[in-house]
């Protein structure tokens, strides 16, 4: 992720003197920016207008230390990229506006187009795009205000661009043979800085050598991410600095200097903020409990480090925000039910104790300070994200941008929060969202979404399962917030105790399938469901947890997962022998043993003969060999499995055409299981296969 600081220089009389030629806009992507219209009337929501939605920055826990707000160095306006998706082309439209705080309410457009970054991780020897989340675009402005820099994909490679922020135009400004990493304005104002891996190319190239004459099978390969072994990621890191003509040079020790500060993560920092003034980050202590980020520290351009020694300073965060005279730190801190709230703290470094702001159930995400105001981006359970501000005085927030106006015109069902503990005492919170028509008294089908819910309420981890649009064809959903994992709550000294309590006796399971089991219990007793038709859903962690409660209750009468199934004797071979051996830390037998133990409770192959309950898989091209002893196993024995594979996609699927077929057949599914008829998703789904599949069944079952 790229970190954005506030730099002081001088004006640049070269970048006054440049004139940037006009990026034309794409006629189909004219309304990726909201437009004043007349009021509409008031309907249901669909699911086209959850894919549709305008989103900025990335997922939440994608965003960590990064924003997607870049702030003027005056403190006036803002700079930030809108991103929205078109399943009709199975395409992205995006645009770069610039908001003027003192009159907010028309974004100045000052680039349009570019295609879709996936963000790319490392994973041991294994490169990943991990899960189609968008890598997250931080703006950062010109020491003079006139230009705003970027990242942005034109077909192969992510390079910097340059617009300038009077709307009269955008260009191309590095031509660098791989990705972009990250960037900044030298201090001069007249350049900027940028890193790039050039050796990446020297690294595929002699993979592609090796491939001449065939491959070792090694702890390079994970055949779920590719069928071929992954190249390491070079850790050099070239920086060089590029000259507003477009001229490369290489970078001064203080260009370079600059750059790498932005990415140092003191005392192995978790949460970090950088500005000109100097570094803030929380930091563990001997003494810090294991499901803590730290303690916060200021480290000063002096050189001098701070601590704060108020217990507010101590705890889990969700935030930071260094302001650029180093003398306001904000702070956003986990607190309430569960961790189910955000307190907000303003600290003067080294003068007293952090004075309380708010606490909210809302997300505040890449906050940043505009001078004497806070800018974050903020997201409800019934909103979706949008700019405000926070006076620091006083708390209250005021409205910025809203890059989605017309979700004020669908109609939405009521969300209530809901709090309580499962059968271990472990305290658990969701969001209960019931139909808009729904009568007094009904008692509803119940749909279980997982695994966060401190945020909008838009599909679930994955973004598979479009709750409100569920929600509109009549059923109750449960957003479900993932207990505490147990290792978390209690000290521990190793990862081999930490595994004996999350995977001894499947412990960790057990606590979510009480989570799911107290939740349903409390709204059959207040009379809102019908018990005998709840549905389950659940991507990555959260189909792990619905797989283990479908095998061992009876809580679920069909299930929808994003992704399926760790089994005996396909997992193994397909996570190849680095992720098998990682796996094998939490308590996982040999690949050559029987274990019936561990496998007769987790496995769906081994309880194929009895395993009776629908099951919707819907997977990634690379992901879903996963299923296929699942699929077999259910298939031979007669189960109902239904194995949807989507191409080009890799764990979180990124692509708006497959992300609107995933939501509608997700509400088909549901319908045709829990009320008989997939109803107006019909269309969208094979109804004649999914009648044979329960005919079969129905055959199948002993007399």
């Amino acid at each position: 992720m790229w970190l954005q600081r506030r730099l002081v220089a001088s004006v640049s009389p070269l970048l006054l003197a440049i004139a940037l030629a006009a990026t034309p806009a794409a006629a189909a992507c004219e309304d990726v920016v909201p437009a004043e219209r007349a009021a509409v009337q008031l309907r249901d929501i669909a699911p086209l207008d959850l894919v549709r939605l305008r989103d900025l920055g990335t997922t939440a826990d994608m965003m960590m230390n990064g924003s997607p707000i870049g702030v003027s160095p005056d403190g006036s306006k803002l700079a930030i990229q809108l991103r929205r998706a078109e399943p009709a082309t199975n395409s992205y439209c995006h645009a770069l506006v610039v908001i003027d705080l003192v009159n907010p309410s028309t974004p100045r457009i000052i680039d349009r187009g570019g295609d879709y970054i996936r963000y790319r991780f490392q994973r041991g020897p294994i490169a990943y795009y991990t899960a189609g989340n968008p890598l997250l675009i931080e703006p950062i402005w010109s020491p003079d205000g006139r230009h705003v820099a970027f990242l942005k994909r034109i077909s192969d490679h992510v390079q910097v661009w340059v617009a300038a922020s009077d709307g009269s135009g955008s260009r191309q400004l590095t031509s660098a043979p791989v990705d972009v990493e990250a960037f900044d304005w030298v201090p001069s104002g007249q350049a900027i800085a940028f890193q790039t891996r050039p050796k990446r190319i020297e690294a595929l190239q002699a993979l592609d050598a090796e491939g001449l004459t065939g491959f070792v099978y090694d702890h390079r390969w994970s055949p779920l991410a590719r069928n071929k072994p992954s190249h390491r990621e070079p850790t050099e890191a070239l920086i060089e600095t590029v000259n507003m003509d477009g001229t490369v040079r290489a970078a001064t020790a203080v260009e370079q200097r600059s750059l790498t500060r932005l990415q140092e993560r003191p005392d192995g920092a978790f949460w970090f903020s950088s500005s000109a003034a100097g570094l803030a980050w929380s930091s563990k202590g001997e003494r810090s409990r294991a499901n803590v980020d730290g303690t916060l520290k200021v480290r000063l351009q002096s050189g001098d480090v701070i601590q704060c020694a108020a217990e507010s300073c101590d705890g889990r965060f969700s935030g930071l925000a260094l302001s650029d005279d180093g003398k306001r730190l904000l702070f956003l801190r986990r607190t309430g039910w569960g961790n189910s709230q955000d307190a907000l703290y303003i600290w003067q470094p080294g003068r007293g104790v952090p004075r309380h702001l708010l606490t909210t159930r809302d997300r505040f995400l890449g906050c940043r300070w505009a001078k004497q105001r806070i800018v974050c981006a903020l997201e409800q359970p019934s909103r979706p994200r949008r700019i405000v501000s926070i006076d620091p005085t006083t708390g209250s927030i005021g409205e910025i941008f809203d890059p989605n106006p017309e979700f004020r015109h669908l109609r939405l069902g009521p969300v209530e929060r809901l709090e309580w503990r499962n059968d271990r005492g472990v305290p658990v919170y969701a969001d209960l969202i019931l139909p808009p028509s729904r009568q007094p008294g009904e008692r509803l089908p119940l749909i279980v979404v997982q695994y966060r819910t401190r945020e909008f309420l838009r599909g679930g981890t994955g973004d598979e399962y479009p709750i409100f649009a569920l929600a509109a064809q009549g059923f109750a959903v449960l957003s479900i917030e993932r207990p505490t994992h147990l290792s978390q709550m209690q000290p521990t000294e190793s990862q081999a105790e930490r595994a004996q309590l999350d995977y001894g006796d499947w412990a960790d399971r057990k606590s979510v399938m009480s989570a799911f089991a107290t939740g349903i219990e409390l709204l059959d007793r207040r009379g809102l469901i019908d018990p005998k038709r709840v549905g389950i859903t659940g991507l990555s962690d959260g189909a792990v947890s619905a797989k283990y409660a479908l095998l061992n209750s009876d809580l679920f009468a069909v299930g929808a997962l994003g992704g399926c199934c760790t089994e005996p004797k396909t997992h193994a071979p397909l996570l190849g022998q680095q992720g098998w051996d990682h796996l094998r830390t939490y308590l996982y037998p040999r690949y050559i043993d029987d274990a019936p133990a561990f496998w007769g409770s987790f496995s769906f192959a081994r309880n194929a003969a009895r395993f009776r309950t629908p099951l919707l898989v819907q997977a990634s091209d690379d992901e879903y060999l996963a299923a296929l002893e699942t699929f077999t196993s259910l298939r031979e024995a007669g189960g109902i499995i239904d194995l949807i594979v989507f191409p080009d996609e890799h764990h979180m699927k990124w692509q708006p055409a497959h992300r609107l077929a995933m939501y509608n057949r997700n509400i088909a599914w549901f319908s045709f299981w829990l009320k008989g008829d997939p109803g107006p998703f019909a269309r969208w789904v094979d109804v004649v296969r999914w009648t044979e599949l329960r005919d079969r069944a129905a055959r199948a079952r002993p007399s």
